[in-house]
């Protein structure tokens, strides 16, 4: 699979680099392993500057929509695309379908997306949010 997963149970984040050709069904089956309730609000960055996809808006409609089937076990966490700016896709498609889920935001830059991703974490009662320095 062309999609790999870290997750970082510390400081409450998920790190996930797509490469290749990414299908919809891949998409779906990354989502799922996101879906326990303690890993809902973790903070996501997603690089995808090394894939491609064929995903239409209505395939990225129904993604969101399985999301948000999900039941709810608190905030999502805030989205942070690291995306080629040569390229538009399944990125942009996905943050129109869900700005109004979480805070969602694209960028050039890892170091951008994990700075924005720092000041918009989601606070857990229960779960002091760990933040690494960024210096």
């Amino acid at each position: 699979m062309p999609i790999h997963m870290n997750v970082c149970p510390l400081n409450r984040t998920i790190l996930i680099v797509a490469r290749g050709h990414i299908s919809d069904k891949e998409i779906l089956a990354s989502i799922e392993k996101m879906k326990p309730a303690e890993l809902r609000g973790y903070a996501k960055i997603v690089d995808i500057t090394g894939s491609t996809s064929s995903v239409t808006r209505e395939k990225v409609s129904d993604i969101a929509t399985a999301l948000r089937s999900a039941p709810d076990a608190g905030p999502r966490g805030p989205i942070a695309f690291v995306v080629d700016p040569e390229r538009e896709g399944f990125a942009e498609l996905f943050a129109q379908a869900t700005r109004n889920d979480r805070p969602i935001n694209l960028f050039e830059s890892l170091h951008e997306a994990r700075r924005w991703l720092a000041e918009n974490l989601v606070e857990i009662p229960g779960r002091p949010v760990v933040r690494a320095n960024s210096r």
